[in-house]
């Protein structure tokens, strides 16, 4: 199939709107106060920085759009060409909009819909992949049907008193990264039975999976209005033009794209329950600076998110934090001491979590420190290794293929390619080839040989994040001449033109 991405998916309007009437002459309408020029798809695509990731069964994709307004930063030379890289970059404040779209099917839709969350943070843009945005789930909570009409906001409480839907066919979690914390959107690609709820019995309260620590805070998981976040689009499938929806001519169809429900998992106010607690707890965090009677104080910090659970209840996160200000008083009050006295204390800390969204429990799975990590470069490529360190793990991907026994390194971590491509996946779990790599750098070490022994492979970002490819139009953005952009798993292509 098909997908042509300036057309039939609007991802440019840039709050612009299409009024397609029987009487129209296909041309945009705007605001008189608005001065934007008028819509090119052409230009558009040639001028915007996009990257889409499509879930492995093809039914639908997300859309980054990258703000083509948004100065110096996208229009200088020198920036250009760095728009889609990964290495750690502090300029990582980058503003767009997010896309929710249908792919094709079955060549018969009349009507493609979308969703549309303009005007965000998209951190995603340049974390180490953005593969881990989107996980399949077994169950997407219920909100109660006042609610959607303005109901109460207790009936849209993050709890466990939540109902689930367990007969979904297929639904997944969306996570965009928003500076302090995620957006998790639920997405239900398409109901089953042609739109008709499903029975009464499937809409159920589950045993939410337990944890030792209970958070003392309850705004960790706030519930947000998926209504008021997320604006649906109608479209044609072959020019990308809106149909605005009338009563009397719906024409769109109940079993299709939904967003049923949407949190924000708030990453500052889970450090702040971490460290809050732990100062009672720990001498490490005795008398630190993080909090007080009268002063709450939270350190630089960074996160990434490593992995979610099947069911979608649960969450796996590393949180990375500055120690300079605990160093600092430490500094002071221990000046008069003699050196042989003094603690050196880590220049950062770190630690793995497993987070219930609905109970707002959690587990501290691992602490780790690092000595020498004081700025927010080196704090931002820490907190990608031990994702990427855990996920490995997690996977058995790597050496961490070998058994327990014989693999010692456990803070070994790989280096990663993101091309979408199914032939070095088996590779990358492969015994014989990682043993082989393992055997030579024990040797290497006793022999004491400087010279480095480089991994057999990089690894597939694939092989750690399988439920969706990458796709992005930077071919087009440089100026590189190409027809068309295909996936690893979905049956769909991306064309220009």
């Amino acid at each position: 199939m098909i997908s042509p991405l300036a057309h039939s998916i609007p991802m440019l309007l840039n709050n612009r709107q299409y009024n397609n009437s029987s009487s129209n002459n296909n041309s945009l309408e705007s605001d008189e106060e608005d001065d934007l020029v008028p819509y090119s798809p052409i230009v558009q695509v040639r001028d915007t920085p996009i990257q889409i990731i499509l879930c492995s069964n093809g039914a639908f994709g997300v859309g980054y759009v990258l703000d083509s307004r948004m100065g110096d930063a996208l229009s200088s030379p020198p920036l250009r060409c760095d728009l889609f890289s990964r290495s750690p970059a502090l300029q990582d404040d980058f503003m767009g909009a997010l896309v929710i779209f249908e792919t094709p099917r079955d060549g018969i839709r009349t009507i493609t819909k979308s969703f549309h969350c303009s005007n965000v943070r998209i951190g995603g843009w340049k974390s180490f992949t953005m593969r881990n945005a989107l996980w399949p789930t077994m169950y997407v909570p219920v909100v109660k049907s006042n609610t959607r009409s303005g109901g109460s906001d207790g009936d849209r409480q993050c709890s466990s008193s939540l109902l689930f839907d367990t007969n979904v066919l297929s639904a997944y979690m969306l996570f965009n990264d928003e500076d302090d914390g995620f957006r998790i959107t639920w997405i239900i690609p398409f109901k089953e039975g042609g739109g008709v709820d499903c029975a009464a019995t499937s809409k159920q309260h589950i045993s939410l999976p337990s944890h030792k620590i209970q958070a003392a805070r309850n705004d960790i998981v706030v519930v947000t209005n998926e209504h008021e976040t997320w604006e649906e689009c109608l479209s044609d499938p072959h020019t990308g033009l809106i149909h605005q929806r009338s009563d009397n001519n719906d024409t769109t169809d109940d079993s299709s794209l939904d967003i049923p429900y949407e949190v924000y998992l708030h990453i500052d106010a889970l450090l702040l329950d971490i460290l809050a607690r732990r100062q009672q707890t720990s001498s490490m965090f005795k008398m630190s600076p993080y909090q007080s009677d009268t002063v709450r104080f939270i350190p630089n910090f960074y996160y990434n998110l490593i992995s979610v659970s099947e069911d979608g209840l649960d969450v796996t996160l590393v949180i990375v934090f500055s120690n300079k200000e605990k160093m600092m008083m430490q500094s002071s009050s221990s000046s008069q001491l003699p050196p042989s006295t003094k603690r050196k204390l880590p220049s950062a800390l770190g630690v793995v979590i497993n987070f219930g969204i609905f109970n707002q429990m959690y587990d501290e799975l691992k602490w780790v420190q690092h000595p020498s990590c004081d700025d927010d470069s080196s704090m931002k490529q820490w907190c990608n290794s031990l994702a990427l360190n855990w996920r490995m793990k997690e996977c058995g991907i790597g050496v961490f293929c070998l058994e327990r026994s014989m693999m010692k390194n456990e803070t070994w971590v790989g280096k990663t390619h993101e091309r979408n491509v199914d032939e070095d996946l088996e590779d990358d779990y492969n015994i014989d080839i990682w043993s082989r790599y393992f055997i030579q750098k024990e040797e290497a070490k006793r022999a004491k040989n400087r010279l480095t022994v480089a991994p057999p492979k990089d690894i597939s970002m694939s092989s750690l994040y399988p439920h969706c490819d990458v796709i992005t139009n930077r071919a087009v953005y440089d100026a590189i001449p190409v027809k068309r952009i295909s996936s690893r798993k979905s049956p769909n292509d991306f064309i220009y033109g």
